[in-house]
């Protein structure tokens, strides 16, 4: 059995090579994957990562897919009590959420998620979970804008006063509101270079960074537009509902920075990477009144439309 199962991996292996030998993206892909990730997840430095339930706040706000110098550079950091820099448990937000709630019980706690993930892996950690990207989700922009996502934890405040609240929004996460040039539909295969393309790509900006459809300054100029509008509505929250507020990351993006041992150049946010630029978030803190706090145990998220959780996720550029 055991030779049989050597023989298929055999021929897997070879039939790749064959169809991939060409393409550097697939090269990329593998030495990451098959490489630096594994050496990546036994790294201290991903093991000495925050754990955000563990940490003094009252409002967690989380920003996804915001690197911590983005922050820097589109916040108004004078607004805040306190700033520092902290590490993320993960490189994108199934991990951050698997090790960060995932199989616990945090019946203080109710999550406000335009992210379909937290459901999806952590829905029965939490006393209740309010699934923004359901029925919050905007056709036409392909996301759950920061508004809704404010609103609706506006009401959950409302209904569970003496609960802690995360509010996951969306944003600055791809798609990039307001900058639908960089779409999938924008990037025309036949401008790829080499007879091996896959005609599915490039899947979003990242990768088209990363196959020079799109230079780093465009790319930019899109993520920090998309972080704009929801720290408007993060601050505003803030605002309204009483204690301490604190604003951070799940992960970052990577543009292009070289991973170690192998200096492989990486885009967006991949699985398993302890790169500064993509695990490196904000931890930005608004004191303010203290509310008090009550357990009163989990209760299980309701059964989703699974199929509908999934084209959520691919719209918002999870593949």
């Amino acid at each position: 059995m055991r030779g049989s199962s050597a023989a298929g991996a055999i021929r897997y292996a070879c039939a790749e090579l064959r169809e991939h030998h060409d393409d550097p993206l697939w090269w990329r892909a593998r030495l990451l994957q098959r490489v630096v990730a594994p050496i990546h997840r036994v790294h201290p430095g991903r093991r000495n990562g925050i754990r955000v339930m563990e940490e003094d706040w009252d409002t967690l706000v989380v920003l996804d897919a915001c690197r911590a110098d983005l922050f820097e550079a589109v916040a108004d950091r004078s607004r805040f009590d306190a700033y520092r820099r902290v590490q993320s448990r993960g490189s994108m937000t199934a991990e951050w959420i698997e090790e960060n709630f995932a199989g616990r019980a945090f019946g203080d706690t109710v999550y406000v998620s335009a992210n379909p993930f937290v459901t999806k892996l952590a829905g029965d950690a939490f006393h209740h979970v309010e699934p923004v990207w359901r029925d919050g989700f905007d056709a036409t922009h392909r996301t759950v804008l920061p508004g809704t996502v404010a609103d609706a934890a506006r009401e959950a405040h409302a209904r569970f006063p003496d609960k802690r609240l995360i509010v996951h929004f969306m944003q600055p996460h791809y798609p990039f509101v307001g900058h639908e040039a960089l779409t999938y539909a924008s990037w025309d295969p036949a401008e790829i270079v080499g007879e091996s393309t896959d005609e599915e790509r490039p899947h979003d900006p990242w990768q088209a960074l990363e196959m020079g459809l799109v230079d780093r300054e465009t790319v930019g100029r899109a993520y920090a537009g998309n972080l704009g509008p929801a720290l408007d509505a993060a601050l505003a929250l803030a605002g309204d509902v009483p204690g301490r507020t604190v604003l951070t990351a799940d992960h970052g993006n990577l543009l292009g920075e070289r991973a170690w041992p192998v200096p492989v150049r990486a885009y967006g946010h991949p699985p398993g990477l302890c790169v500064p630029a993509l695990t490196t978030v904000p931890w930005a803190v608004l004191d303010g009144e203290r509310r008090s706090i009550a357990d009163d145990g989990v209760r299980p998220a309701s059964i989703e439309d699974e199929r509908r959780r999934e084209r959520r996720l691919r719209a918002l550029g999870y593949r």
